[in-house]
């Protein structure tokens, strides 16, 4: 049984889609700056590099194995 996948209707709209789910980031600089205010940089640093060495990477991958196997994240999994 074949099935038409949804694709995004535009590039903007992956976009915009991506932005609206990255609303939560403001709590990410609130919380730096708290903890800048409060004098855990040394934390701060360690906690960001972690997220651009670590959080990117797997963003990215997870973006390609999509890409590649053009179904759901379980049947890309499968294959």
């Amino acid at each position: 049984m074949s099935k038409e996948r949804e694709h995004w209707g535009s590039r903007w709209g992956f976009i915009l889609a991506a932005m609206g789910s990255a609303v939560g980031l403001g709590n990410i600089w609130r919380f730096s700056y708290a903890m800048g205010e409060g004098g855990g940089s040394t934390f701060l640093v360690i906690y960001l590099l972690s997220v651009i060495l670590i959080g990117f990477p797997v963003m990215m991958i997870e973006f390609a194995i999509g890409r590649r196997a053009q179904t759901d994240a379980i049947d890309a999994f499968k294959n």
